[in-house]
């Protein structure tokens, strides 16, 4: 059985495509990795009251110094702080914004308070009014004291009905609060994550596909049967090596991504609570760190579910072209379904699709941060959970089909 799953490792790894393929996918870790730090940017004063354009790990840098006095827990008196700061600048220039407030004034004044405002603005202001749109009849002094009794009566209205919003009480229970809020992390790199997933899984989509299927359009199958590891065993190595192959390359790519990621923006920055990241109303209990935890592990099983599944297709399709086509099509499908469509159907097939958890704003990390529900009966079940649970389930069934596909097949 070894020497069969090195012969399938040799053979899938020496293929040009798939060696060309892994290396590309193993590069764009790297860049794509690279692209959030890039557009990080800000502007910082010198000792002559000048601006400056920083870019990069500078602008980083710069932003870490800027916001230091607001690290830490936010408290009321750093919601009071920052809504003195946003009343006594609008009250000056009518806006806080520029072009209507000087840019060094915004620089100085405004930016090293802003991620508080922000949050300020979404629990606090009325419903409709944002931070860009706010006026300082908005938000009052008074307001920093019932910030977090009103973020968690704004979080449950996130549900669109009376039994999404009691279910969203219960899974917020466990929010620490105040939150802790560390100056560095940039919310693009989760999307960066998330697009990386979509090309490592459509990768896979190729090499994949002709596990099976190339040796019955060759007919070298004929051949196979006839050995004597010929059957299951041979089934057994070729499942193996691909999923070995995919596991290697998908640690070996997340951890390319997330080790640049989290080095330059810095480690420090996993420790903010994900509300303070992310948007501000999300229903787990997670830091920053333990999103990026989850939504690597939540991808990880989604593509191990697309593999899965473009093996049993493989097994079934005589010939490469017919399981590709099968294996773009379902790898895609939960993207075009969500284009389509977000009604309670929709949702609930885009979620149980091998490739549920894979995609743009129908993915993982949206469903984790998102208060998205699909209703089954009188269940109200949140997506990420269904996502999860049906990869969980398809992983196993999947490849049983597989090894019982190819099999029978080898018995006609």
């Amino acid at each position: 059985m070894r020497r069969l799953i090195y012969l399938e490792w040799k053979r899938i790894i020496t293929t040009r495509t798939t060696w060309v393929l892994l290396a590309v996918i193993i590069l764009l870790s790297a860049v794509m990795a690279y692209f959030p730090i890039s557009f990080v940017k800000t502007e910082e004063i010198d000792e002559e009251g000048n601006l400056h354009l920083l870019e990069g790990k500078a602008a980083i840098e710069c932003l870490k110094q800027k916001e230091a006095g607001i690290n830490g827990e936010i408290t009321e008196e750093e919601f009071c702080q920052a809504i003195t700061v946003f009343q006594e600048c609008y009250r000056e220039y009518g806006a806080i914004f520029p072009p209507e407030m000087p840019r060094e004034e915004y620089v100085r004044r405004i930016e090293p308070v802003l991620p508080v405002l922000n949050l300020a603005a979404a629990v606090l202001t009325p419903e409709g009014v944002g931070l860009y749109t706010m006026t300082d009849a908005d938000l009052a002094l008074k307001d920093a004291s019932r910030f977090y009794e009103q973020y968690r009566e704004r979080l449950a209205w996130q549900g669109k009905t009376d039994a999404e919003q009691e279910k969203i009480r219960e899974m917020s229970k466990d929010i620490k609060m105040p939150f802790t809020y560390i100056s560095g992390y940039e919310i693009s790199s989760f999307e960066y994550l998330t697009l990386y997933a979509l090309l490592m899984m459509m990768a896979f989509v190729v090499i994949i596909s002709p596990v099976f299927s190339a040796e019955y359009q060759t007919g070298a199958d004929s051949i196979l049967r006839c050995t004597k590891f010929g059957r299951l065993n041979l089934a057994a190595a070729k499942i193996v090596t691909s999923l070995m192959v995919f596991a290697v390359t998908f640690f070996i790519g997340m951890g390319v991504f997330l080790g640049i990621t989290d080095l330059v923006f810095g480690v420090e920055g996993l420790k903010a609570s994900i509300q303070t990241v992310w948007g501000v109303f999300e229903i787990p209990a997670f830091t920053a760190g333990q999103t990026q935890a989850a939504v690597a592990a939540g991808q990880f099983l989604s593509i191990l579910a697309m593999v899965s599944f473009i093996l049993f297709v493989s097994a079934r399709c005589k010939n490469v072209q017919d399981s590709l086509k099968i294996a773009i099509l379902v790898g895609l499908l939960p993207i075009i379904i969500s284009v389509m469509s977000s009604s309670n159907p929709a949702k609930l097939v885009r979620c149980i699709l091998p490739s549920g958890g894979i995609g743009f704003t129908d993915s993982f990390l949206f469903d984790l941060l998102g208060t998205q529900f699909v209703h089954l009966g009188p269940a109200v079940i949140w997506t990420p959970y269904l996502v999860l649970g049906a990869a969980l389930v398809e992983i196993p069934l999947f490849l049983f089909l597989a090894v019982r596909s190819y099999c029978r097949r080898e018995s006609v």
